[in-house]
């Protein structure tokens, strides 16, 4: 008898596992993977509230287009897509969303000035100039916003620029042609891998670290000695 009851009891699982396949809602099921495809095609920041690493970030896909984004409150690491840019020098640009202008400048990356009222250019200001111009001519072009304030004291959007999957910020810092500089708390998620490729620029002496005493250090940032 004992025999004949586990038999049974191993049909009855066997057909209840059957029911539940064959009442599976087709929409469920498709709700599901539309879901899972929505993380994968994103940092996961919005979904998850974990930062993400600078690799994820910059692999992730573009979350919204610009036309589409609150820029008082955006959101924040996450891709979002500018395509009317107009170059300014080597860390400003400004972009165009639905007929109006934005300043922007590029988060905790300083360039030597070129276009400055009532300066000269200054030594590989030209230079840094040029190579933003010329990455942000590629197109593809996302900002993403850290977790400190929008904009500085000058009205200027402050954000992360990439170019398809690379960081602008590195790639002049990568170049000798930016540092490390103006870092605040909230805007600092990724200091310490910028401050890593610098670290190589440095040591490699490319760009404005091949002219001697240009560029001065201090215990919290670079800057370009104009004096």
């Amino acid at each position: 008898m004992k025999k004949i009851s586990g038999i049974i009891g191993t049909i009855v699982v066997i057909l209840f596992g059957a029911f539940q396949l064959l009442t599976d809602s087709p929409d469920e099921s498709k709700n599901s993977r539309d879901t899972s495809q929505e993380v994968t095609n994103s940092s996961g920041y919005e979904a998850t509230g974990k930062v993400p690493s600078l690799a994820v970030l910059a692999k992730s896909a573009v979350s919204e287009e610009v036309t589409n984004v609150n820029l008082a409150d955006p959101p924040r690491f996450e891709k979002i897509a500018v395509d009317n840019i107009r170059s300014v020098d080597g860390d400003t640009f400004v972009f165009y969303s639905e007929n109006k202008e934005y300043r922007l400048r590029l988060l905790m990356v300083d360039t030597p000035e070129s276009v400055k009222k009532d300066m000269p250019v200054q030594p590989y200001g030209k230079e840094a100039s040029n190579f933003t111009k010329a990455e942000l001519a590629k197109g593809n072009v996302s900002l993403v916003f850290d977790s400190g304030d929008v904009k500085d004291k000058y009205d200027r959007y402050l954000a992360y620029v990439f170019v398809g999957d690379d960081l602008l910020q590195n790639s002049l810092i990568e170049e000798g042609l930016g540092v490390v500089r103006y870092i605040n708390a909230g805007n600092d998620t990724y200091q310490s891998e910028l401050e890593q490729v610098q670290d190589q620029a440095e040591n490699q002496k490319v760009g404005a670290w091949s002219k001697s005493g240009y560029i001065k250090e201090t215990n919290r940032y670079a800057y370009f000695d104009y004096e």
